[in-house]
């Protein structure tokens, strides 16, 4: 091609690029309204669990209609092993949730119970202390599933100073089955605020909030605005200048 031909594709080039960024910005946008949905609705779930009857017994697995659903119980705590999900945040400061089976009367599977968040510290080699005692509890929350992350890294369990306390990275109810010696159940049961045995509990809906969403949408979309108005006037340019000549 000539230096001329070449000279000539570029704007074409140019707007041919300009469209295709409008288009992913746009597609990006679309992404986020429909994630905007999705909490929208994770959130209207949340605050409908609250108000809906108690659930009378476990389910065997958690059906997206029994999510966020209450349920109270009684059980006694299984004191060792307990566990500490790594990298939760409240407030922006790191720290661990306290994951502790409760041995249900009659039920071979076990019931995890996250009894809330507590701060790492300033030394993390150092785990805090969450003992509790191996008694009958009357243990009320709500039902909820085990959290998963968008992508593991590294290992999920990692043993504590004692057998008594692990560490860990989203694990899977077989794995804490293994450690705990016995099934759970693939869900867990969220305590109530005002349950004793308990740490900071500010239970919301999970996931972005539905603002951020739009916001993020709204950014892209102007992005996408932005690069179709600038092909428009690229080209409406190229076009004024091919009369001319």
């Amino acid at each position: 091609m000539t230096a001329g031909g070449r000279s000539s594709a570029r704007p074409y080039l140019a707007i041919a690029g300009l469209l295709l960024l409008g288009t992913v910005f746009a597609l990006l946008g679309a992404w986020q309204l429909r994630r905007a949905a999705t909490s929208q609705a994770t959130l209207a779930q949340f605050e409908r669990g609250d108000a809906a009857a108690t659930l009378q017994e476990l389910p065997r697995s958690l059906d997206e209609d029994q999510r966020f659903r209450r349920f109270e119980v009684q059980g006694e705590w299984v004191a060792e092993p307990q566990f500490l999900l790594d990298n939760q945040l409240h407030d922006g400061v790191a720290g661990y949730d306290v994951l502790t089976a409760l041995r249900l009367p009659g039920v071979r599977e076990r019931l995890l119970v996250d009894r809330g968040w507590v701060p790492t510290g300033p030394d993390r080699r150092v785990l805090p202390n969450v003992a509790i005692e191996g008694d009958a509890r009357h243990v009320s929350g709500r039902l909820e599933r085990l959290r998963r992350p968008g992508l593991r890294l590294g290992d999920r369990i990692v043993p504590g100073p004692s057998a008594g306390l692990t560490v860990v990275q989203f694990p899977t109810a077989d794995e804490l089955a293994e450690r705990l010696g016995a099934p759970v159940f693939d869900y867990q049961l969220l305590l109530d605020a005002e349950a004793p045995d308990g740490y900071m509990r500010d239970w919301q809906a999970p996931g972005i909030p539905v603002e951020r969403h739009l916001a993020y949408a709204g950014q892209w979309l102007l992005l996408a605005v932005g690069a179709l108005a600038a092909a428009v006037v690229m080209g409406a340019k190229h076009l004024r200048r091919g009369r001319a000549t």
